[in-house]
């Protein structure tokens, strides 16, 4: 191959992938998820889960910047391009085969939160909450959770495409509620939205974890120095699913 010829074949390639993805071999997207993915001018600033994986992946020699984008095309791309890393991704039955775990990050217990304490007391009295109108993002735990429960997407479910408008939709009272865990509201990028109480029920609704995980498909190679980084992890006292200060 020709310098010239490499030359034009780097330059188109670069028309389809992130300049990272070019330097480190890996595609690695998220979404905002405060307070585990901080997201500050579309790029992760800071964020327990996103210190995590960058300390993983420096462990693992692979200088990956990651791409933050709507959860369900984040999604999508882990699911269907090799040599794509996603986090924070729920482990379901239904998805432990469509991905390699990597390492846990978050462990997650989701509740109900509303911005009227009347509808969550209703429901911890015995109310069914799916006699009220509920939101979440696209395509994320949340969203299969809350259909297995009963909720109907464009009927008592509304789907949006990221964490800020999931809670503006709650505070603008079109949905009376959400599922969530430990959500930092003083990350949300609307102010009104961070002035408003919000209220979570007593009870868990659900007991995850949450993961980084790459395609089936991606390098072995790669996914050999991830995997010897996780364990790097481990050996140095700095489990993988807790928060690095």
């Amino acid at each position: 191959m020709t310098g010239k010829y490499a030359a034009r074949l780097l330059l188109w390639l670069s028309t389809f992938l992130p300049v990272t993805a070019l330097g480190c071999g890996l595609r690695v997207v998220t979404e905002d998820l405060p307070p585990y993915q901080v997201v500050y001018e579309q790029r992760v600033v800071a964020g327990s889960a996103y210190l995590q994986v960058q300390a993983i992946l420096q462990a693992a020699g692979l200088p990956c910047r990651t791409e933050v984008l709507p959860w369900a095309r984040a999604f999508d791309l882990a699911r269907t391009q090799p040599n794509t890393l996603v986090y924070s991704l729920a482990r379901l039955p239904a998805r432990e085969n469509l991905f390699i775990w990597l390492a846990p990050l978050i462990n997650a217990d989701y509740r109900y939160y509303s911005a009227s304490s009347a509808v969550i007391e209703q429901i911890q009295q015995g109310k069914l909450p799916t006699e009220f109108t509920a939101v979440a993002v696209a395509g994320s735990m949340m969203d299969s959770t809350l259909q297995q429960l009963g909720f109907v997407p464009d009927q008592n479910l509304i789907l949006v495409k990221d964490v800020n408008a999931q809670w503006k939709i709650l505070q603008l009272n079109r949905a009376q509620l959400t599922l969530a865990f430990e959500p930092d509201f003083q990350a949300l990028s609307d102010a009104k939205v961070r002035q408003t109480q919000f209220y979570a029920s007593r009870q868990i609704v659900r007991q995850i974890q949450l993961y980084l995980a790459a395609h089936p498909q991606t390098d072995p190679i790669l996914l050999q120095q991830l995997k010897a980084a996780v364990a790097q992890q481990a050996q140095q006292s700095v489990p993988v699913n807790a928060p690095v200060h």
